[in-house]
């Protein structure tokens, strides 16, 4: 028997395959989905090791045990998200699921990406705008491949854009349709649930850092780098935003 058709009780589970590159907000959107949906994974590396672990003690210790509740009347519905069906942040391909896209904007992306590595993991950056120019042509890379295979099937395909789905409980709703489950908690309380403020704890924190999209403008230096970087725009994927 194959993940692709093992049944959890009666029902068969639903499956997407799920692309985003490093520090768009994966973790805040997996947050969302504990709260509206049945997860149902295999085992594999990532569920108990210590950087998980370290990951979680940022974490609000109720924030999760909230998320797992579930409303009156709503039938058991598993999901299966893969979010490693080439590889963890592996590069979008078309396969024979449905896929599940998060994008955003390239710039506090990769500021997030590179304060993560330098604070969190104590990664050594001899020369940024090097790191720079790679982590853009990455980024490019990454969603370039993630548009071409959402248009080869658009209709079975659901792009999430980052802002939008703080901003909004609608990218939520949107996300539950696309699968096609009844949500086991409602989105509107999944959303505000799901606020940093609520979700994380007080204090410093090295991995779960607010997700400002405004905090590299603020960096003069940061900025000063990312003109000699000179990344390009990245009009093509959606974002207008100007260094």
């Amino acid at each position: 028997m194959t993940p692709e058709s093992y049944y959890f009780g009666s029902r068969l589970a639903v499956r997407c395959d799920y692309y985003a590159f490093p520090r768009t907000g994966s973790h805040y959107l997996w947050a969302c989905l504990t709260g509206l949906l049945d997860l149902v994974f295999f085992p594999n590396e990532y569920v108990d090791n210590p950087e998980a672990r370290q990951r979680a003690e940022e974490l609000n210790p109720h924030a999760y045990y909230a998320l797992r509740l579930r409303e009156d009347g709503v039938p058991f519905q598993p999901v299966y998200i893969n979010a490693a069906a080439n590889g963890t942040h592996g590069t979008p391909i078309a396969g024979n699921w449905p896929l599940l896209i998060l994008i955003r904007d390239p710039h506090p992306t990769l500021y997030s990406w590179y304060h993560t590595a330098i604070d969190r993991w104590g990664a050594i950056v001899p020369d940024r705008i090097a790191w720079m120019r790679d982590a853009y042509r990455h980024y490019r890379e990454f969603y370039t491949a993630a548009f071409d295979a959402a248009a080869k099937a658009p209709d079975r395909t659901c792009l999430v854009r980052f802002e939008d789905l703080k901003s909004s409980v609608a990218e939520l709703e949107r996300i539950v349709k696309f699968l096609g489950v009844q949500p086991k908690l409602s989105p509107a309380f999944v959303h505000w649930w799901t606020e940093f403020e609520r979700m994380t704890q007080k204090g410093p924190r090295t991995f779960y850092r607010g997700g400002n999209n405004a905090r590299w403008r603020e960096d003069a230096g940061w900025l000063a780098d990312l003109k000699q970087a000179a990344p390009g725009n990245f009009e093509s994927f959606g974002y207008t935003s100007q260094v």
